[in-house]
């Protein structure tokens, strides 16, 4: 059988692939000492870390637990792993660690914003919003924040968050709270006393009144703070109880007025 000779596109396509091949081999050759480079050359050597002082955070505090050092090599450097150490702060709710080329390590992050405190036997847990402990300290050192009283657990952990039964009664607290800005309550919650899942106390500082709230039902919280507010206005200046716990609060409301 008669072979068929190569014709030249044939050839001419071989060559292309011998040269395409010769390209990429110089292309990795390139790529290779670039990145030798990179890994050698002081020029990448970290210079400087950057990081902004916060409100409850400061720079210091960061740098302390940053595993980062002047003179390291930037691009050794695990940036992944520095954000988790800088999210290890009970304060810090995410964190940012960025290159800057050549040699600057920039460091940006979220505080979590103290929301409420928790009593506990005599000392004070600094929550955020979501349940997240932030410290602990003796002394109201965050005026205006309210106080919640009976939230009841064995043991915490700061920068944890609060579990079972004590997380269910702070995210009640915290949905009454949140409803109360939402909807322009014109009172101002001071005191939460949550003695049981239907027994929940409040105190706001405009008046001297005890409020016995009853049970934190989502679906009523809205009608109910309003309700509230009426009473409130119509009370003024008085001393005394209001009582709004009956599921018929509308029509069993008891005011006792305290001498």
């Amino acid at each position: 059988m008669a072979r068929t000779a190569p014709n030249e596109t044939d050839f001419e396509d071989t060559q292309e692939r011998t040269g395409k091949r010769i390209v990429m081999f110089f292309l990795i050759l390139i790529i290779v000492g670039i990145a030798i480079g990179c890994f050698f050359s002081p020029v990448f050597n970290l210079a400087k870390i950057v990081i902004d002082d916060g409100i409850h955070v400061s720079k210091e505090e960061i740098q302390n637990i940053v595993d980062a050092q002047i003179g390291e090599n930037v691009f050794q450097i695990e940036y992944g792993a520095l954000e988790n150490q800088i999210e290890e702060l009970p304060y810090i709710q995410s964190a940012q660690v960025q290159l800057k080329m050549p040699n600057t390590i920039e460091i940006k992050y979220v505080e979590r914003v103290p929301f409420a405190l928790v009593k506990y036997l005599e000392s004070f847990l600094v929550m955020d919003q979501y349940g997240y402990i932030l410290e602990v300290t003796r002394e109201k050192k965050f005026e205006g924040l309210p106080i919640i009283y009976n939230v009841e657990f064995n043991s915490y952990e700061v920068g944890k968050r609060l579990t079972d039964t004590a997380k269910t009664k702070y995210d009640n607290v915290v949905y009454l709270l949140e409803n109360a800005k939402q909807n322009h309550f014109d009172y101002t919650i001071s005191e939460i006393n949550y003695e049981s899942i239907g027994n929940v106390k409040i105190w706001v500082t405009e008046e001297d009144v005890e409020i016995v709230y009853g049970e934190i039902n989502r679906n009523t919280i809205s009608d109910k703070l309003k309700y509230i507010a009426g009473i409130l206005s119509k009370v003024k200046g008085k001393k005394g109880r209001i009582d709004v716990s009956s599921s018929n609060y509308l029509e069993k409301t008891v005011f006792t007025e305290r001498y």
